[in-house]
């Protein structure tokens, strides 16, 4: 059920992998930043289950996937958007995090999307109009701030110790150490990543067009910036679903997936 692929597009090469029967209708899904499309496997096993193929392709750094672009984010969109015009009629697209920033960016220029789903998108600049979300803003901007410099000195754990803690909920001293492993390894990648990310300038009213039907998740103990944004974009997009995940936090899609089955652009 769940197949690797690499094709080579005409920006770079993307690999991934397909979750689901081979003739089953296509659902594209867009990882968060330090994690990678094997993140998003045991969600998509249920929406297998559930008679769909679900496409994980990685984003640009991640896995074997290598893109042109001046930078993290314009490569980044280059790969959703090769996926989506791959295919034979517009998809429906979960997105998680900076999956979900990438999914909103791709439905504003009228990229063939169906229907979408977003987790706690990082679409910060929504943030940046509002002196009532000044407090969250900083929370993350202090955090990012960290990453460039102490990445470029060589210490990778100091870079990323203060964005996990806050983006995902848990601190820094609590997670598995193999868990820990794994995120400084991906320290540059982040860095790449938050530099467009977290200096994101584009308000809320810039999402308004976006024509197909869209839900917007948050999860209970997601992270204060996370339930701003959100707050923003339904102010935005007041036509949309809105949706709590009682039990989650910002990483719930990789740690329960079962609780979020139900939010998946399936129908």
């Amino acid at each position: 059920m769940i197949r690797t692929f690499q094709i080579e597009a005409s920006g770079g090469t993307i690999d991934g992998f397909h979750v689901g029967a081979e003739d089953a209708p296509r659902l594209l899904m867009l990882h968060a930043s330090g994690t990678g499309a094997a993140s998003l496997i045991r969600l998509a096993e249920r929406a297998a289950a559930r008679g769909w193929c679900a496409i994980l392709p990685n984003l640009d750094g991640y896995g074997a996937t290598r893109f042109d672009g001046p930078d993290a984010m314009t490569r980044h969109l280059a790969v959703a958007r090769s996926m989506l015009q791959a295919a034979d009629a517009p998809l429906p697209v979960f997105g998680h995090s900076m999956g979900g920033f990438i999914t909103l960016r791709l439905a504003v220029e009228g990229a063939p999307i169906q229907r979408l789903s977003v987790f706690e998108p990082v679409a910060i600049g929504v943030l940046r109009e509002h002196p009532e979300d000044a407090e969250k803003l900083a929370l993350d901007t202090r955090a990012v701030s960290r990453i460039a410099p102490l990445v470029a000195a060589g210490r990778p754990e100091e870079a990323v110790r203060d964005f996990i803690s806050l983006w995902n909920g848990d601190k820094w001293e609590d997670l598995p150490e193999k868990a820990r492993q794994s995120i400084v390894a991906m320290a540059p990648q982040i860095d790449a990543d938050t530099a467009n990310v977290s200096f994101d300038t584009h308000f809320a009213a810039h999402y308004a067009g976006i024509k197909v039907p869209v839900t917007l998740v948050g999860s209970e103990h997601g992270p204060p910036p996370a339930q701003a944004i959100l707050r923003r974009l339904g102010d935005a997009l007041p036509h949309a679903r809105r949706v709590t995940i009682a039990g989650a936090g910002h990483m719930g899609p990789v740690q329960v997936p079962q609780l979020f089955e139900d939010v998946l652009p399936l129908d």
